[in-house]
């Protein structure tokens, strides 16, 4: 449609002005029943909530590798209690280039940090719990493997594999800011890039990705990367 022509995305009021404007009698259910209709099509693809776009971008799967599954399954043995994972693996798929680092990042009920952290003394890898920017310089960075435990937010987005909960691609977008200064920074990741390949490449829901930002008390750094890549 010419009406939306340089634009990469356009809301559902946006979609329906134009509709209405080649239609002017149908009304509001007929105008829904063709933005479907267009979406089964093909013809055009939600990006979140009344969210379209015109480019198809795929689905990005946050499924665990077989190495931090059995990671998951070990904690898993030693805290019943659900954890949510994400790592370095996704993240270099996101990013476009392979991290240096194998690092597992497990969110988990804030109470229950230090007890998992105990349980999990006994673990080959080394174990860190809410790293601030010291502990990451002087013990984490020189780390090749390591597990990090961190909080679990209430309304983190996931996905179920199975068994395993792993952190959505808005929710490691989200977290990845939450750990740049202090740990990904350091070991070289460039936050813009990271964000423009997410974008370029995959399926993000924005709506998602806002509102869990919010949640952290980052939704102004993240409007501002968004504003970088638009």
């Amino acid at each position: 449609m010419t009406h939306f022509a340089g634009k990469q995305e356009f809301t559902t009021d946006e979609l329906a002005h134009v509709l209405h404007s080649y239609s002017p009698d149908s009304s509001r259910s007929t105008i829904s029943w063709k933005i479907n209709q267009l979406k089964k099509a093909g013809a055009i693809y939600q990006i979140g909530r009344g969210l379209y776009t015109f480019y198809y971008k795929p689905e990005f799967s946050t499924e665990l590798s077989l190495k931090s599954k059995r990671i998951y399954n070990r904690i898993k043995g030693v805290y019943a209690e659900d954890i949510v994972v994400w790592d370095t693996v996704q993240l270099g798929k996101i990013y476009g280039d392979e991290l240096t680092k194998y690092w597992v990042f497990v969110a988990l009920n804030r109470k229950d940090l230090d007890l998992v952290f105990t349980e999990m003394l006994s673990f080959s890898k080394k174990v860190f719990v809410n790293p601030d920017k010291e502990t990451a310089a002087r013990y984490l960075i020189a780390q090749e493997e390591a597990i990090i435990l961190t909080a679990l937010a209430s309304e983190t987005p996931f996905e179920e594999f199975g068994s395993y909960l792993c952190m959505s691609i808005e929710g490691i977008l989200v977290n990845t800011l939450l750990e740049y200064e202090n740990i990904l920074k350091p070991i070289g990741l460039d936050i813009h890039k990271l964000f423009t390949q997410a974008f370029s490449n995959y399926n993000v829901n924005k709506n998602r990705l806002l509102r869990y930002a919010t949640r952290r008390d980052k939704k102004r750094e993240i409007i501002g990367l968004l504003k970088t890549i638009e």
